[in-house]
């Protein structure tokens, strides 16, 4: 599945795209650090997900970070 019919079938759920390959449920985010000057979101189960550029406004403006 292509992830933008992914994000179609994601709408209404509390979450984000963060990369280009990335959509994280909101209530999974349990860290927020830099890395490299780019915001990297640590998730329940420690798993790391990666915030590009093209996304951090976005993220930062809806309070994520």
């Amino acid at each position: 599945m292509r992830l933008s019919d992914a994000l179609e079938e994601l709408q209404g759920l509390e979450g984000a795209q963060t990369h280009r390959s990335w959509w994280v449920a909101r209530e999974a985010v349990r860290d927020v650090a830099r890395s490299d000057g780019r915001a990297v979101l640590t998730l329940e189960g420690g798993l790391t997900a990666p915030v590009s550029r093209r996304y951090a406004r976005a993220l930062r403006a809806a309070g994520w970070y």
